[in-house]
């Protein structure tokens, strides 16, 4: 065994292999396994291809077999490089772009490349080494899989026996509408806005309700900050009967692991989300993850682990683009995120062109601050020294009739009238905190029934009580601020005389 382990070079496969191995140990629970194939044969050609032309050259195995190594070990983990140099400066130098750290990698790559045919005699102790590191590390990750696969399957099988249905139970003979939640963080409602602001959105408002929209006049949201908003409207419960001790871990978790999006995945939705800035809002492991616009919607189709592979590999320049060198050198920070929202805005009308029903999550940055956006969509010279009410106003001048184009693509591309949810998951200031805006298009009547001063909290009950055959209880609309402590909660007042609700 030692002998063929000396002699022969295993390792430069075994290499490309652990690379998708190991990703997808760190990615257990959000991928299928089936999903690592095709990123594994991408890996396997990758090596080979350099292993036959270091073969074709050199006419020697050993040297053929360490060429392929190396061309693998910084081939394969670029992307893992670029993550580590990204953003990194050393005095006025922005080192950290794909420029520069193409540059060192290439050059790192070179340096043992020439070692590996000019400095290496004997191969046999290289050999042994790196074919032992391969060997275990192939074969741990394999039955980490593995275990891990036995025990999922293990556990589908009780699952299967205790509980034969999911959450939703439409009727079969309907299809699927496509669902959109669209957030618009901290949009307020209107009379807030014009309280407060002397900001008049009866344009936006009147363009919404033209094309089918329900929206409350007294909305309000359940809390004063999105994590605990979204908490408690993903769960369909308030943030108190969910834990007992509110926190950024618990509301992080419930908004990762929650009712609403777990509902639909087990309906069998095709699930989509953004990159919207923060982590506790990315889902990444939904079926379409968009970090960056695709520069094709074939590109949709490609499994999101392969996505998430070749990003880790050279092949993330196919993702972001040979001009994007020069881009990452001057991009600012606020420009990426003015960007965030551009993405969202542009890839939305697309989604209708996807095949099966759809559930998306769009959490989109605007208007709450930084205060990129003049009215005409141009960028801010310098956010930070805008004044805060003209920052507001100005980004609602520029996201209110962005979303009503998008909404109307999304109406007239859509073969079953699809369900939307546009909201501010939180008003701004001390009174206003909680009066946000609330738009709902709701097909078939399904509007039929609404209160006036619907909260968050029972959005989803509402919409899959009407059409997905479910009976969950509607709970009491109840507001609430906080304390010095985020996370306690206390009542708040309704500040609208108009919107008080007579005992």
């Amino acid at each position: 065994m030692t002998s063929l382990l000396k002699k022969i070079p295993y390792y430069f496969l075994l290499f490309p292999i652990t690379t998708v191995l190991i990703l997808a140990t760190t990615n257990l629970g959000e991928i299928e396994i089936s999903a690592i194939w095709f990123p594994l044969l991408l890996a396997v050609l990758y090596s080979s291809a350099f292993f036959l032309l270091g073969w074709l050259i050199l006419r020697d195995l050993q040297r053929a077999s360490l060429i392929s190594f190396i061309f693998s070990l910084f081939g394969l983990t670029y992307g893992h490089f670029f993550n580590f140099m990204n953003g990194r400066i050393i005095g006025n130098w922005v080192i950290g772009t794909h420029f520069y750290s193409a540059i060192i990698w290439g050059i790192l790559s070179l340096f043992f490349l020439s070692v590996c045919i000019f400095k290496i005699r004997n191969f046999e102790n290289l050999n042994l080494i790196l074919n032992i590191i391969m060997l275990y590390t192939t074969i741990f990750h394999i039955g980490y899989l593995s275990i891990y696969q036995i025990r999922d399957n293990v556990l589908a099988a009780q699952t299967d026996i205790s509980q034969n249905t999911t959450l939703l139970n439409p009727e079969r003979d309907k299809p699927l509408p496509d669902v959109y939640f669209i957030i618009l963080d901290k949009y307020a409602r209107s009379d807030a806005l014009s309280t407060y602001y002397e900001y008049d959105n009866s344009e936006f408002i009147t363009g919404l309700e033209s094309l089918g929209f329900f929206i409350p006049d007294c909305s309000r949201s359940n809390y004063a900050f999105t994590v605990m908003s979204l908490s408690s409207q993903l769960n369909m419960a308030y943030v108190e009967d969910l834990t007992d001790a509110p926190s950024l871990k618990k509301t992080r978790a419930l908004i990762k692991n929650n009712i609403v999006h777990r509902a639909f995945e087990e309906l069998g939705y095709t699930t989509i989300a953004f990159d919207m800035g923060f982590s506790w809002g990315n889902f990444t492991w939904f079926d379409h993850y968009y970090d960056h616009l695709p520069s094709n919607i074939d590109q949709w189709s490609i499994d999101p682990f392969t996505i998430l592979y070749m990003k880790t590999t050279m092949a993330r320049f196919l993702f972001e683009g040979g001009s994007n060198i020069g881009e990452q050198i001057t991009r600012t920070d606020l420009e990426q995120k003015a960007n965030r929202t551009k993405l969202i805005l542009e890839v939305l009308p697309e989604i209708p062109h996807l095949s099966g029903p759809k559930f998306v999550h769009a959490h989109i940055i605007t208007p709450h601050p930084p205060y990129l956006f003049n009215p005409d969509g141009s960028l801010v010279p310098d956010p930070e020294e805008v004044e805060p009410i003209e920052g507001y106003k100005n980004q609602l001048a520029f996201i209110e009739p962005r979303i009503i184009d998008v909404v109307s693509q999304i109406l007239n591309k859509s073969k079953v009238p699809p369900i939307i949810i546009i909201e501010g998951d939180h008003g701004f200031g001390k009174k206003f905190v909680t009066s946000n805006l609330l738009a709902l298009y709701l097909p078939y009547g399904g509007a039929a029934g609404l209160d006036e001063h619907m909260t968050l909290v029972n959005v989803f009950p509402h919409i899959f009580n009407t059409y997905f055959g479910t009976d969950i209880d509607t709970l009491p609309d109840i507001s609430y601020t906080h304390t010095d402590d985020w996370y306690e909660s206390i009542p708040i007042e309704e500040w609208n005389p108009k919107c008080k609700i007579n005992e």
